[in-house]
């Protein structure tokens, strides 16, 4: 809404270093109103149903539009070096490649509004039926227009799986700003952004590079990927962060991690996981809603009981309803 500030972030917070100044900061924070006032407390457990029963309805009418936009990105070369030194004989300049993102949309007939998702790392979204997936529909249901991408590797986005990394992220400005100038039905700017997994890391740096969006809503995200990397029970995630490490050296761990900085995050976040989620660790979601906190953002966080980090449809879509009306 007018009149909210984005996070200040005063200070650099990397999410395992929870001190007591931080925790003297967030209980101040609370005092004075840093938990949302809308939907549950973040302490307040969410309750949600697996039984049997019918799901939600679809929201119609609603159009669905995908498109490409290019985009150019560095060439990797002889210049590229983990050390951040160039190699002897390096090329001062380096080429450029021509990539493409894919992106969709999802326009009611009236919004009140457009958030935009990113999806998590073992699928991209389905060109087909993205406007029927939970997510898009519970982002409907609310009122708002939807609009998605495809990361680099993902569906018909061309270009290398970088792991949210530079390529990625850039991607994400890339189809917001094409979406936008498409006349594609979606009228900007954007209220907010929404994602899940690795997809968490993409929609929050979408926000902080944005610099002007009015929520964020993540789910078992990867705040800290050094932290993933040592505790995850995802082997494969494991190995990709490694490798993006052994390429591209510590730097790897800084560029992909949301939690080392919020300066620049929206004013109100909405975070949620599993408790049970071995994959997205325990420790570093608390420490980045504490970070939050401190910063001065309205936080809501919901660990829900019984739930690891794969969440079936019928259980996100309650989540997604009761994290939507917590930020707006």
């Amino acid at each position: 809404m007018p009149g909210w500030k984005s996070c200040p972030g005063h200070q650099r917070l990397p999410v395992l270093r929870v001190s007591v100044v931080i925790f003297a900061a967030c209980l101040s924070s609370m005092i004075q109103g840093c938990a949302t006032s809308a939907g549950p407390r973040p302490e307040e457990p969410l309750k949600i149903s697996d039984s049997p029963g019918p799901d939600a309805p679809k929201v119609v009418p609603f159009k669905q539009t995908t498109g490409l936009a290019a985009y150019s990105v560095a060439a990797p070369d002889d210049s590229d070096s983990h050390d951040g030194k160039s190699r002897k004989g390096a090329k001062s300049l380096k080429s450029q490649t021509q990539q493409s993102v894919e992106w969709f949309t999802c326009q009611l007939e009236k919004a009140g509004g457009v958030v935009l998702m990113a999806h998590d790392e073992d699928s991209g979204f389905d060109s087909k039926d993205f406007c029927n997936a939970p997510e898009a529909q519970a982002f409907l249901a609310s009122g708002l227009n939807v609009a998605g991408f495809n990361r680099p590797g993902f569906g018909s986005s061309t270009g290398e799986r970088d792991l949210v990394g530079k390529h990625s992220q850039q991607a994400a400005l890339v189809a917001a700003e094409s979406i936008l100038k498409a006349n594609a039905g979606i009228g900007g700017p954007y209220s907010g952004s929404y994602g899940y997994g690795t997809g968490a890391t993409a929609a929050s740096f979408f926000a902080k590079q944005s610099g002007n969006l009015q929520w964020l809503i993540v789910g078992g995200g990867m705040f800290d990927f050094e932290q993933v990397a040592r505790t995850s029970d995802d082997r494969q995630l494991v190995d990709l962060i490694k490798k993006a490490s052994g390429k591209e050296g510590e730097v790897a761990y800084e560029i992909r991690s949301i939690g080392y900085d919020v300066n620049g995050l929206p004013a109100r976040v909405a975070i949620f996981r599993g408790k049970d989620d071995t994959i997205s660790p325990h420790d570093q979601a608390h420490a980045f809603r504490d970070g939050l906190a401190a910063s001065e953002c309205k936080v809501t966080f919901q660990e829900i009981a019984g739930i690891g980090h794969k969440i079936g449809p019928r259980q996100l879509r309650q989540i997604l309803d009761v994290m939507i009306t917590s930020v707006r």
